[in-house]
């Protein structure tokens, strides 16, 4: 009897648009699918996620512009990786739009800025906190335990430094009290303690939400991106396990027990980082991260949530 329980690890575009395809109920046969229209057929799937989290946040006419900028740049790139010439006519016909729309394009001013940041805030207030010696104790090169206002070694400058004035220090100190990451120590004067050094969001503020989301999404990508360009040896694990044989009643208990399954590994992950993680930010170093997620295909009002 054929089991139920699937497994993928994503190792090259058909493999990962295959299974991905099954899990959604299409079922195609690979040796019929050609890579365009197996792209074409997945396309909703994804968009129909993104396009959900960004109503209300962004307009269809900023995002065509924002994609057709981002069209033009990995175009760029593209041509730049196969040796061929970068001309607006090769720019045109690898991204279907007018020569003009290009040359419109390729005059836009600081256009990269238009990218979305691979951090958030919260994140690089960490970083400065662990890695920046204004902040730092002198004695453990541990990040201080810093008063919340006032001028010099306190939260409120690192807030200022990291931040800026847009957002109140009342707004940060809120998020990472909620996230875990500080706690406050009432002594004769209020501090502020950096207790983790991982941002945790679980705020219901649907921007914040819709950010996160997207970056995880992204670094996904990232990861099939790379393993679809290496060789076997350089390849980085990025696998998923599913079953399309679930009753809804026990939903909610496999929901608890997942959670607590990535809560243990979470910690070790957590661990894992600061192991290899140094302390001090320097020129050339690497962005790396693990990833951990349950999902399903239902939404939640079809199981009572």
């Amino acid at each position: 009897m054929q089991s139920a329980l699937k497994w993928n690890s994503v190792i090259n575009t058909s493999e990962f648009l295959e299974d991905l395809m099954s899990s959604s109920q299409h079922y195609i046969e690979h040796e019929s699918m050609t890579e365009n229209k197996s792209v074409h057929q997945v396309l909703p799937l994804l968009f129909r996620k993104i396009v959900r989290l960004l109503i209300g946040t962004i307009s269809y006419p900023d995002l065509a512009e924002l994609l057709r900028s981002i069209f033009v740049q990995e175009a760029e790139r593209k041509l730049e990786k196969d040796g061929s010439r970068v001309t607006k006519s090769a720019l045109a016909l690898v991204t279907g739009l007018d020569t003009r729309v290009v040359s419109s394009i390729l005059k836009e001013k600081n256009r990269t800025n238009s990218v979305p940041m691979f951090t958030n805030p919260e994140n690089t207030l960490i970083d400065i906190w662990n890695s920046d010696a204004t902040f730092k104790d002198a004695e453990s090169e541990k990040p201080g335990i810093l008063p919340i206002e006032g001028k010099g070694k306190t939260f409120q400058s690192l807030v200022l430094k990291t931040i800026g004035r847009n957002i109140t220090v009342k707004t940060v100190l809120d998020r990472l009290l909620k996230g875990g990451t500080v706690r406050i120590i009432d002594d004769d004067f209020p501090r502020v303690e950096l207790i983790s050094k991982f941002y945790n969001p679980i705020s219901s503020d649907h921007a914040k939400s819709t950010e996160v989301g997207l970056l995880e999404s992204s670094r996904v990508l990232s990861a099939v991106l790379h393993n679809i360009q290496s060789d076997e040896e350089h390849k980085v694990p990025q696998q998923g396990r599913w079953t399309y044989r679930l009753n809804q009643e026990d939903y909610k208990k496999f929901r608890m027990e997942v959670r607590k399954l990535l809560q243990n590994q979470i910690k070790e992950g957590d661990a894992l980082l600061e192991k290899f993680e140094s302390t001090q930010k320097q020129p050339g170093q690497l962005t790396v991260g693990i990833g951990w997620y349950q999902w399903g295909d239902h939404k939640s009002e079809e199981i009572g949530e």
